[in-house]
């Protein structure tokens, strides 16, 4: 399978909240297309859903990496923060999404 028909399928599974799958799904994908920002946000999302922050951040900060002027990804990465008690560095990570994106209402919460 491509990366695009794993995350095709790694979204389903997200959907329906089987976070396992979609981590295995995301992690495949990632595997054929390692430089794919948006693979990296939605595993951020999958392991913060299951309240694992740390790789939750770390994928928040490879998402920032790879495309810096994505207010989304700055979001995965405060929210990974957030869930770490880091509330300071949150907020400044929240922050910095909204210099890129002033009307982002997930960032605005």
């Amino acid at each position: 399978m491509s990366a695009e028909e794993f995350k095709a399928q790694g979204n389903q599974a997200f959907l329906a909240k089987d976070y396992p799958t979609a981590i295995d799904l995301f992690t495949k994908a990632i595997e054929l297309d390692p430089n794919n920002h948006v693979l990296y946000s939605n595993r951020s999302a999958c392991y913060a859903s299951q309240k694992k922050y740390t790789q939750a951040l770390e994928d928040g900060e490879k998402t920032v990496e790879l495309k810096s002027d994505w207010a989304k990804g700055y979001g995965r990465k405060a929210a990974a923060l957030f869930g770490l008690s880091r509330f300071r560095e949150a907020n400044d990570v929240y922050e910095a999404g909204l210099k890129l994106e002033p009307t982002n209402v997930q960032l605005q919460k």
